[in-house]
């Protein structure tokens, strides 16, 4: 019996974890593998969560990496996995540096890192094209995403996937939801049938259950989760 695949993972938060697990357990239905969360980790509370933890983790892996670079993958503090998946909403791109704090905007200026493009493409590009994930290589740089390294900008917000997999066929929420930015927030006010709350684990897990049960659905309803699927047959055919 071959060994599982080791993913590591770099996240927003539980939530992405989650749904991402979710749809690699139908994406890698064929293979076992494990899947172990790098950021947020509990054991470095410093680093924080949301997209300014992702953006502290790709900071310090590109300091290891000076100055000459590598693959993503290549780092001596991954040599333990097989592949990495990086996650960020397209709603980050909204946001800017300051949002994080003086010292996160000196930095953003030393560091030379892209701007945050406050504009989004929805319906969304291929993640190669999109602006977002120009600004998540200047983060990087100099290391670079190898082929082992997976990035996910699932939409607007990961909750898309959820509503995709939870919502009926027709579903007022369904339109245009990859470009949704108030998707979790509708959700969690949805009848308890349909509802996904994102504070509650058990809602939280039950709607990853419907993502591993219903993702040809998932990847029909959110080009994100069908390249993402791709991408992910790719690194680990």
């Amino acid at each position: 019996m071959s060994e599982p695949l080791r993913i590591a993972l770099i996240a927003e938060g539980a939530t992405e974890r989650e749904v991402i697990e979710a749809a690699l357990k139908v994406i890698l239905a064929q293979r076992s593998f494990v899947l172990t969360q790098l950021q947020p980790e509990a054991t470095k509370p410093e680093l924080g969560n949301g997209w300014g933890g992702v953006l502290k983790w790709c900071n310090q892996l590109a300091a290891r990496c000076r100055p000459i670079g590598s693959t993503v993958e290549a780092d001596a503090t991954l040599s333990f996995f097989d592949g990495v998946v990086l996650q960020l909403d397209a709603d980050v791109a909204t946001f800017t540096y300051s949002d994080l704090g003086p010292t996160t905007a000196a930095e953003a200026v030393t560091r030379e890192w892209l701007p945050l493009p406050r504009q989004i493409n929805c319906p969304p590009v291929p993640t190669s094209a999109d602006a977002l994930f120009s600004v998540l290589l200047s983060w990087l740089s100099p290391a670079t995403p190898g082929v082992k390294t997976v990035v996910c900008i699932p939409a607007m917000n990961t909750g898309a996937w959820q509503a995709a997999a939870k919502l009926p066929a027709g579903h007022a929420l369904l339109v245009d939801l990859e470009c949704r930015t108030d998707i979790e927030d509708r959700l969690q006010h949805l009848p308890l049938a349909l509802r996904v709350n994102k504070r509650d684990r058990k809602s939280r897990m039950a709607a990853a259950a419907a993502v591993t049960q219903r993702w040809p659905t998932v990847t029909t309803l959110c080009s994100r989760a069908h390249a993402f699927d791709q991408a992910i047959r790719a690194a680990f055919p």
